[in-house]
């Protein structure tokens, strides 16, 4: 878990999702509802993209050790 605490993409990620909670607490013009809404999708797509580049780590591990034998 340090290592993500480090990462640009955690930070962006946390970032996007406390704007739109941030926006509609300093305004009206972004609804509540809305804005959990946007902020639960950039939690997701940084679920989904991190998922995504950790597969690819460790496919490409298994690939190599199973070249090595």
């Amino acid at each position: 878990m340090p290592s993500k605490l480090r990462s640009r993409k955690f930070w962006f990620a946390l970032l996007g999702a406390l704007l739109p909670i941030a926006a509609q607490a300093l305004t009206e013009e972004v609804q509540l509802a809305e804005a959990l809404r946007l902020s639960a999708g950039v939690v997701i797509a940084y679920i989904f993209g991190q998922g995504y580049v950790d597969g690819k780590a460790a496919s490409g591990a298994a690939l190599s050790s199973g070249m090595d034998e």
